[in-house]
């Protein structure tokens, strides 16, 4: 009766040859293959396969005759042979074993197993030095579990990604605010001493239009920020509906351009607007945010004295919006970065001030969802160049 040994054979058993007349390998395989619907193949001392069963067939997508009197290590992938002719050379001493072995179907595909081996015996006390192996396919398991793991890192570098902007918005908060903690100190100190020009009166207000200026653009900077991270908080939440409607891309950019005169004039930088009559399909209040987004990062990263250019094209039905500046360009190897939340790749402006990227985060959200696209072609020195693609509208007016 064939039993599965429980305890190393005695040196003394004098095993017949694989090949003598003796070796009954049909009756001995037959009692372990019929015994279970689990996949399973018996194998001999030099692992080759004596017996299948249709479950292990049906995994391999071969039939019986295509692996019977082939060698086990012939089914199974290279990195995975060492490990199995390391376990047979160890059989002799733990009869009964469990390792990871890669198999290959008929169609060439991986199939990742789990071998549960035992070294077969006959209760008269011989028996031929065969295996039986049966195998589970964890193929799936392996695979789900690498997805898991893909999705944790990936979970990681976002949670890492969002602690470096959350410390970038942070920074872009506590710039304007120590102006203006500054620059109310400085006003404290000018009322406590009045200067000469102030007279008498002890009021100190000599300087005090320059401070209230300071205190003025340090706030709207602030509320600039504090407004974009609440806009891109909304997009990330789907609460931004948009209108879509046919609109002249002049006249919205003569708007966006009288509000950064100032702050264009300031640098000595010339914006040409090329942009005349030009129907677009999209949202009013997001082509207004796109718009200014995209020329107040031309302008800021402009250096002072030079110029940048607007523009717009037809493009297969479309209208390709570009803004051209010349100054500092982006890094090649920043680029891919410009559209994710990623401030450790932030580039500096021409007077040395890094932003976190917010900006084009929203104008991406915003073209998106106003079914265009947007791209950056930028070189180091070369300035860049940001083109929106958005859907041509009808000649209909604001």
């Amino acid at each position: 009766m064939l039993a599965l040994l429980s305890k190393p054979a005695s040196p003394a058993v004098d095993w017949p040859a694989v090949d003598s007349p003796a070796v009954d390998w049909d009756r001995l395989s037959r009692r372990i293959l019929d015994q279970g619907a689990q996949a399973c193949w018996v194998v001999d001392s030099d692992l080759v396969i004596v017996g299948v069963n249709p479950a292990l067939c049906a995994l391999l997508g071969r039939r019986a005759g295509e692996l019977v009197g082939t060698r086990l290590p012939a089914h199974v992938a290279e990195d995975s042979r060492s490990v199995l002719e390391r376990q047979a050379a160890i059989r002799g001493l733990t009869p009964h074993r469990s390792y990871d072995v890669t198999l290959i179907r008929a169609d060439r595909t991986p199939l990742r197993t789990i071998f549960n081996d035992s070294r077969l015996d006959d209760e008269d006390g011989g028996a031929p030095p065969g295996f039986c192996i049966f195998v589970t396919d964890i193929t799936r398991h392996v695979e789900e579990e690498a997805q898991r793991a893909r999705r944790v890192d990936q979970l990681a570098d976002a949670v890492a990604r969002m602690n470096r902007f959350l410390g970038q918005i942070c920074q872009e908060l506590k710039d304007p605010l120590s102006a203006i903690l500054g620059a109310t100190q400085m006003i404290s100190s000018d009322v406590a001493s009045p200067g000469p020009a102030d007279g008498a009166s002890g009021q100190g207000t000599a300087h005090l239009g320059a401070y209230a200026a300071l205190c003025s653009d340090a706030g709207r900077q602030m509320m600039r920020t504090i407004e974009n991270l609440s806009l891109w908080s909304r997009l990330q939440l789907n609460q931004v509906p948009l209108d879509l409607r046919s609109y002249e891309l002049g006249g919205l950019l003569q708007d966006v351009l009288e509000e950064l005169a100032p702050r264009a004039r300031a640098r000595d930088i010339l914006i040409v607007n090329r942009i005349v009559a030009t129907p677009v399909l999209g949202d009013l209040s997001a082509l207004s945010t796109v718009l200014k987004h995209l020329v107040e990062n031309a302008v800021r990263f402009s250096p002072a004295g030079s110029m940048v250019m607007l523009s717009a094209a037809p493009v297969d039905g479309r209208v390709a919006v570009r803004v051209q500046d010349n100054g500092l360009g982006i890094p090649e190897d920043q680029q891919p970065h410009l559209f994710r939340i990623d401030p450790h790749h932030a580039a500096p402006g021409a007077d040395g001030e890094v932003g976190s990227g917010l900006g084009l985060l929203i104008c991406k959200a915003l073209v998106d969802r106003m079914g265009g696209g947007i791209r950056v072609f930028s070189k180091p020195g070369g300035g860049t160049a940001v083109t929106v693609t958005l859907n041509q509208g009808q000649r209909t007016g604001l």
